[in-house]
């Protein structure tokens, strides 16, 4: 059943046990929001949710869920309404990544990647959208990556699954513009998560990694500002004017170098990293 609607505004974070996600979580809990807590790992998920209850007070909720797995989205749905009628932020940061030859990879962990990073985030939306639109207002924020500007060499499925990421959201703003709802695509580049630690791979940004704070602070300072997507560091700004100044070649060999360069075992595939 249902909970009462409260007058606090109701976010749901998917991949909210760690990172990214979790600065998610702290930014909304502090601005206010009730939240729904979304990932895999119980423990770190209840950790967070009653430090985040004692520091800011409100009601934070945890939902287990593997979003890798059919009907993940449907879960999801069923857990937000089970203590809100309506969702009024929808943030989709659930990801994973690995590093490696295509042709030598998993294809079960392929499909799991597609499936999170696309097919679940899109049946999400599709199940959250319809309230939104009713009420003419909400927020939808989608995690992609300064990958989906590139084609990616060493990456190629999931630098494809980010680019989808930020065309579906900018044909969707488009789309529900009129009603008030506002859609984001964030791009961060390389930040200070274990991301590439677990993917096999050591980053060399020469201009140092981003903090997960800066990453949140700039996608929600820009929510409802107009700009689709938001590239949250120099590198994502700089490869996205160059991206229309230098050919795709050009990018796919140079993206292909420098990723060999940053594996860890140099070409040798690398199993999932992340899986929130």
């Amino acid at each position: 059943m249902t909970k009462p609607d409260s007058d606090r505004p109701f976010a749901v974070i998917t991949g909210a046990s760690r990172g990214i996600g979790a600065e998610y979580a702290r930014a909304l809990a502090a601005r206010g929001y009730d939240l729904l807590l979304v990932a895999r790992d119980e423990a770190a998920l209840r950790s967070l949710a009653e430090t985040l209850m004692a520091n800011y007070g409100g009601v934070v909720e945890t939902a287990v869920i593997d979003l890798a797995e059919p009907g993940a989205a449907q879960q999801l749905h069923l857990a937000a309404q089970s203590w809100r009628s309506h969702v009024d932020l929808l943030v989709n940061n659930a990801g994973f990544g690995f590093f490696g030859e295509f042709a030598r990879m998993s294809p079960a962990a392929l499909e799991a990647m597609v499936r999170l990073h696309v097919l679940t985030v899109v049946e999400t939306i599709r199940l959250v959208l319809p309230h939104m639109i009713a009420r003419r207002s909400g927020g939808i924020v989608t995690v992609a990556s300064v990958a989906g500007f590139l084609p990616i060499p060493y990456m190629a499925v999931y630098a494809a699954t980010k680019t989808f990421l930020i065309a579906f959201s900018q044909s969707l703003a488009e789309e529900v513009r009129p009603y008030g709802v506002n859609v984001q695509a964030c791009c961060p580049g390389s930040t200070a998560t274990d991301f590439h630690s677990r993917a096999g791979s050591e980053p060399h940004d020469p201009i140092g990694l981003q903090l997960p704070s800066e990453v949140v602070r700039l996608s929600l300072s820009q929510l409802g500002s107009g700009q689709v997507v938001v590239p949250t560091g120099f590198i994502g700004r700089f490869v996205r004017l160059g991206r229309v100044l230098l050919p795709d070649r050009f990018w796919a060999r140079l993206t292909g170098w420098w990723i060999q360069r940053s594996l860890t075992g140099r070409s040798k595939p690398k199993q999932p990293s992340i899986r929130t």
